[in-house]
């Protein structure tokens, strides 16, 4: 018996393996015959493996009969061979290659045998990864004769022994065969049959380390095989989320999300007549406060949901939380007034009951997903509300708090002043006299107020339908295409102007230094009253100039990557904050935008400096503000443009955390913001 380890074996195998790799099939079985010969005929390991590797090459060469006889043959030779663990692992491997040839033969009931028996001697030596790989090919057998369910049992089994046998590869090519079957199990559910495939995609992205985003996503996969109406596998998914989350460590938010996946297991038991087993999931979900009422209460009804890239957004937790805001005193010469967007009515006990609107999204992020928390507080106020009531009357925004306490009887002013304290602590009526424009600015980020919800297809057919304003009848004049020689410049650079979603490579300190100078700086001086004002290259409401330019540069030459402010007057960049992480205002922005940021060269946030507007122009000044926003994205694009880069006006971040970024407060705020880099490959 030749050893498997003697040289001329062990060269000859590699080159007859590396000729089929190449494609090289009637070489690699020349040297495989070859090998046979020289082997001899007596029984041996060394035998039985070549004579597999002689009916792969048959396999390839579509010659299934002799891919089958040679298999059989090597099957024959391990059972005169003494037992030992090489020669099962051996038997199993032919056997799992004998169900392929038979599987592509047609033979689907012979193929099942021999991938049962392989399976079996993978559970035998208890070599995890074998079992998963024959489990993928029953798997595979069982969509190739139509059995879909039963497919879906044997890959999702194969995915979990993938996972912990951390065979990347294979289980990539498993969670594709199980999406496929989970689109087509919720075909009649277009919206969920869309996301499938992501959902599926990232639980492999995410890999197999416990993290709190891998528990969101096995959760949200047994949801969706719970819509498949495959109780047998949701079920292990939801044990299987719930697993991970009892290995996280202990938050707030680890516990919402373990309550919520009991709350999703014990509704399907539920839905499956298995009430003990229910009652004992609902049982096992962690404690949370009780919500309790008392004369004025404050409640927080808290949405936690979960953004996975490049665009799969996964809905969380859904939670009511009593809260104590503070109830000091408002000052007598504060002039209060109800937030616009609060809505006000009486419930059917009489109380009453203010909504505010959902907050901007508290942004955090944890490994491999990012997770949105969003409030969205109500007021319920069940006792004395006729004083309630009448504090609202007064509340017009001139009365002070002296003034509108003044206006109750001796009896009741304790009680206004109260609940003007409780109303004003819980947000709902607003004592800074701060102008309407920040409200409006507040209520018009991203996530507070709901999208349009289009998407794709629909979003294209908006964008291409021509349904523009018209006036059928009206007599119409043509517009002249001629450009006369003044204007050719300016008209070739408007026509050349594209926003580009692709990015690469650094951008020259010149051309960062030029388009700055040429969209924004200074260009002349007006006297007015024995005074000077500088004029900029874009227009502004009152030559206020109250938006104010940051340069965070990514990969400028010459220039170290940091937050830089552009002091117009001067012509200068001021450092505002160094040793910039750029990975850090990439995170900044919305998932399904990081990949186009990324790639920039420089991201110039435009930001709106509210005093400076509002002093002059109070509560009409916002719309100007950001008109002023709008000049500057535009110089900026079209210079970048006639250097020969790409830009396009930008606003797909998370306000809160860009302004952090820029080291910005309440006074100050991200209006809009303009990508700039080369076309080069990153």
């Amino acid at each position: 018996m030749q050893n498997a380890s003697e040289p001329w074996y062990v060269s000859e195998g590699q080159r007859g393996e590396q000729l089929l790799e190449q494609g090289r099939v009637e070489p690699a079985r020349s040297v495989f015959e070859n090998m046979l010969t020289r082997l001899g005929s007596s029984p041996s390991y060394t035998r039985a493996v070549v004579l597999g590797r002689l009916a792969r090459c048959w396999q390839i060469a579509q010659r299934v009969d002799l891919a089958e006889r040679y298999l059989r043959e090597a099957l024959g030779v391990t059972t005169a061979l003494p037992p030992s663990n090489g020669v099962k692992a051996l038997r199993g491997t032919l056997r799992s290659d004998l169900g392929d040839v038979l599987r592509a033969a047609g033979q689907y009931r012979d193929a099942r045998a021999a991938y049962e028996m392989a399976l079996t001697t993978a559970r035998e030596l208890n070599d995890m990864r074998g079992q998963a790989v024959e489990l993928g090919r029953l798997g595979a057998l069982a969509a190739a004769e139509g059995d879909a369910q039963e497919a879906a049992t044997c890959f999702e089994s194969a995915r979990r022994l993938f996972e912990q046998a951390g065979d990347t590869g294979h289980l990539a090519r498993c969670l594709d065969a199980l999406a496929n079957l989970l689109s087509d199990a919720v075909r009649e559910l277009p919206e969920l049959a869309h996301h499938v495939p992501a959902i599926v995609a990232t639980l492999g992205r995410l890999g197999v380390a416990p993290s709190y985003g891998r528990a969101v996503i096995l959760g949200q996969l047994g949801r969706c095989w719970w819509m498949a109406t495959r109780l047998d596998l949701a079920v292990p998914c939801l044990h299987e989320a719930l697993g991970v989350v009892a290995l996280l460590r202990s938050s707030d938010d680890v516990a919402a999300l373990g309550r919520f996946l009991q709350a999703d297991l014990g509704d399907m038991l539920r839905a499956a007549g298995r009430d003990d087993d229910a009652r004992a999931a609902y049982d096992a979900a962690p404690p949370h406060d009780p919500v309790v009422s008392s004369a004025i209460t404050v409640y927080d009804d808290v949405t936690i949901d979960h953004v996975f890239e490049p665009d799969l957004l996964v809905e969380g937790p859904r939670l009511r939380r009593v809260v104590s805001p503070p109830d000091a005193p408002v000052p007598d010469d504060a002039r209060p007034v109800i937030l616009p967007s609060v809505r006000v009515w009486a419930d059917e006990d009489g109380a009453v009951v203010f909504k505010m609107p959902i907050t901007e999204p508290r942004v955090e992020r944890d490994p491999g997903c990012t997770v949105l928390r969003r409030s969205t507080r109500e007021v319920r106020v069940a006792e004395q509300t006729a004083v309630v009531w009448r504090v609202m009357r007064a509340m017009d925004g001139s009365s002070t708090v002296a003034d509108i306490i003044a206006g109750f009887p001796a009896e009741q002013r304790a009680a206004a002043a109260r609940v003007l304290a409780a109303l004003a602590g819980a947000g709902v009526v607003d004592a800074t006299g701060r102008p309407l424009g920040r409200f409006v600015h507040l209520l018009t980020k991203k996530g507070v107020l709901p999208a349009g919800g289009l998407e794709g297809e629909a979003i294209l057919q908006l964008a291409t339908d021509g349904n523009y304003r018209a006036y059928p009848g009206a007599p119409c004049v043509p517009v002249g295409t001629d450009v006369p020689e003044r204007l050719r410049t300016f008209h070739a650079l408007t026509r050349s102007r594209r926003s580009s979603r692709e990015y690469g490579g650094a951008v020259a300190r010149a051309d960062l230094d030029a388009m700055l100078y040429t969209a924004c700086g200074v260009t002349g001086r007006m006297a007015a009253a024995g005074r000077e004002v500088q004029l900029r290259a874009y227009p502004s409401s009152g030559a206020l100039y109250a938006v104010e330019i940051y340069p965070v540069v990514f990969r400028i030459d010459g220039l170290e990557p940091a937050v830089y402010h552009y002091r117009a007057p001067e012509n200068v960049l001021e450092l505002v904050r160094p040793a910039l992480d750029p990975a850090g205002i990439v995170r900044a922005a919305l998932p399904m935008e990081r990949d186009m940021v990324a790639g920039a060269a420089a991201l110039v946030c435009l930001t709106g400096c509210f005093p400076r507007h509002e002093r002059k122009y109070g509560e009409g000044g916002y719309r100007m503000l950001v008109a002023e926003a709008g000049h500057i994205s535009q110089n900026l694009v079209l210079a970048a443009t006639a250097l020969g880069l790409r830009a396009r006006p930008f606003g797909g971040v998370f306000d809160d955390l860009l302004n952090q970024d820029l080291g910005l407060g309440g006074d100050e705020q991200f209006l809009l913001a303009v990508l700039v880099g080369s076309g080069g490959g990153a």
